[in-house]
């Protein structure tokens, strides 16, 4: 037995060994064709799975412009199909799609989606697909197989773990893909959106999801990111704003008005003076909520100069009659919270107007001096600088 077990005739596994090296050594035989090897047999079984789906994938890599006269509208139609073949794949996987397939997939996609778009017309599109076909046939002629590109595309967003999606849907796609929405296709996107106001509402319905406490990434998601999307001025994110921050103050826990009370109510004063009847409107609506006037009522001695400041000036401004009425219903509120406290703040309001006054007519003194030196100067020295006619400015 053990000199069996000892010859190499006897030995597959050393047959095996001397197999494999002369597969290391030659790859190929003498015709050009590859000799199959035992290392490759996983590969071999992967092809042999998805050989046709890969081969689809290649051949939908070819890019068909719709206008070339040289493009041959048989072969439109065979990647058109092709295209149908691998919808029906991944709309309905069998098992996870494996690395081999989602990677071309995306790459496939990302050739056939991005692209130069044309310039933009001067006149808004139409958002409805219009019926008639003189209109139609100016919409981009390669949507037939874009419509399909974009359905596999959704596939693999709903099928596929968005942890695993992630490694492939990268920054440079994404980015790519949101290029798209300046297309004047209205079969590409239904409405062209401004942008930030859209995100905010999205964003809003997404957070609601959110469940308490939050996730780290989550806080810091809020920081940079929905945070600074409001910073630009603009009626829609203004009201959405507000609204944001109403919600806010009902989830808020008391102990926290003390640090909040302040910003929150100045960024709504803010807003209450604001020349859009919408914003401001939304603004002194806030007054309505109970916990917001409770937080505000918390730290009075704080809060109430600057909503005090607010609701005056409402009331000056004779531009918007349901503004100046809202603002009359406030006044009336926080007044009778505290008479004492309002009088105190319309005295301080008072006297900051008087001395804004008074360095008004001081700027308008030291003008005043300015254009009289220099009339002095271009009298008679009409080549000299302005040097010392600009020195009176700092006296």
């Amino acid at each position: 037995m053990g000199t069996l077990r000892n010859s190499p005739k006897a030995s597959p596994r050393k047959k095996s060994t001397s197999l494999q090296l002369l597969f290391d050594l030659e790859p190929n035989n003498s015709n050009g064709t590859k000799i199959f090897s035992p290392k490759s047999g996983k590969q071999s079984a992967f092809e042999s799975e998805y050989g046709e789906i890969l081969s689809i994938i290649s051949h939908c890599r070819s890019i068909f412009t719709f206008t070339d006269p040289l493009e041959s509208p048989s072969e439109r139609d065979v990647k058109r199909s092709k295209l149908f073949q691998l919808l029906s794949f991944v709309k309905k996987p069998i098992k996870p799609l494996p690395e081999e397939i989602t990677r071309p997939v995306v790459s496939m996609l990302s050739a056939n989606l991005f692209r130069p778009l044309p310039p933009s017309a001067k006149q808004t599109v139409i958002c409805e697909l219009p019926e008639d076909e003189d209109l139609v046939s100016t919409l981009s002629p390669a949507w037939p197989h874009l419509q399909v590109a974009y359905d596999i595309l959704l596939r693999l967003v709903l099928n596929i773990d968005p942890k695993i999606l992630r490694c492939y849907v990268d920054e440079p796609f994404l980015v790519n893909l949101l290029s798209l929405f300046q297309s004047e296709n209205p079969r590409e996107r239904e409405k062209k959106h401004s942008g930030i106001g859209e995100l905010l509402e999205i964003w809003g319905s997404i957070v609601n999801g959110f469940v308490v406490p939050l996730k780290e990434e989550h806080k810091l998601f809020l920081m940079r990111v929905l945070i600074p999307l409001h910073k630009g001025k603009g009626m829609q994110k203004e009201v959405l704003l507000l609204g944001e921050l109403e919600e806010l103050v009902e989830n808020i826990d008391p102990g926290h008005y003390r640090k909040l009370a302040l910003p929150i109510c100045a960024q709504i004063s803010r807003c209450k003076n604001c020349l859009n009847s919408q914003v401001a409107e939304r603004a002194l609506y806030v007054w309505s909520n109970e916990q917001f006037v409770k937080m505000a009522s918390s730290m009075m001695e704080e809060v109430f100069p600057v909503v005090v400041e607010s609701v005056e000036k409402n009331l000056k401004w004779p531009w918007s009659e349901s503004v100046k009425q809202l603002a009359e219903n406030v006044k009336t509120m926080i007044e009778e919270t505290d008479p004492n406290l309002y009088d105190s703040c319309l005295e301080e309001m008072a006297h900051k107007e008087y001395l804004a006054g008074q360095e008004d007519i001081e700027r308008q003194e030291k003008w005043e001096r300015l254009e009289l030196a220099a009339a002095k100067n271009h009298q008679f020295f009409p080549a000299t600088t302005m040097s010392t006619s600009l020195s009176l400015l700092s006296k």
